[in-house]
Parts: C-alpha cells; sequence; structure tokens
C-alpha cells in the first residue's frame, strides 16, 4: 500500500508538470507580470517562471479543494488514503493536456 506521503509527492509532481506545459501558461503569462514582485525584473524568462508556478500552484489548490470536500462531508478520517486519491486523480485530469504532451515527447 502507497503511504500518504508518497501520495502526496505524486500530486506536487502532477502539479509541477502541469505547471511547466500547460497550455493555460499562454493566459497566466498575461496575468503574471501584473502579480510579480517588483524585486524581480520584467523579463520574459522570469515571466515565464512565475507564470509556471502560477499554474501549478492553481492544480495544486484547485485539486485539493475536491479532495477536502470528500474528507470533510464524505470520509471524516484524516487516516484514510482515499482523499489523497482522490487528489491525485483530480490532479491528473487537470493536468490531461500537460501529460498529453510529455507523452508526446517520450
Amino acid at each position: 500500500m502507497i503511504s500518504r506521503n508518497t501520495l502526496f509527492s505524486l500530486v506536487v509532481l502532477v502539479c509541477i508538470v502541469n505547471g511547466m506545459l500547460s497550455p493555460w501558461l499562454v493566459i497566466a503569462l498575461q496575468i503574471v507580470p501584473v502579480l510579480m514582485p517588483e524585486l524581480f525584473p520584467r523579463t520574459v524568462g522570469w515571466a515565464l517562471f512565475f507564470s509556471s508556478i502560477f499554474v501549478a500552484t492553481g492544480t495544486l489548490f484547485g485539486s485539493g479543494i475536491v479532495a477536502a470536500l470528500y474528507e470533510r462531508f464524505i470520509d471524516g478520517s484524516r487516516q484514510s488514503p482515499v482523499s489523497m486519491w482522490i487528489w491525485l486523480i483530480v490532479a491528473s485530469f487537470m493536468s490531461f493536456q500537460a501529460l498529453e504532451s510529455v507523452n508526446k515527447l517520450l
């Protein structure tokens, strides 16, 4: 059986891949320069970096909401790995287009 920590690591890995290869980067690239801290220069490289983080974090939070709702209303037990599996499945669905492009690269 896979532990909760391993499942969370897989969720984060899927979110990172989605942040790097998602087609939503085009939209995030237009929003992120407004949200970037003034400490960083307004270059394309930094904008791509922050838009990748923006998409990955959105995937992590969006998929986590579904898992949290399941845990709150259905299961109630914090020790059950079912909510972590739900988190991984929803993150994979949200990252489907990015994971498809990884498959094309391989």
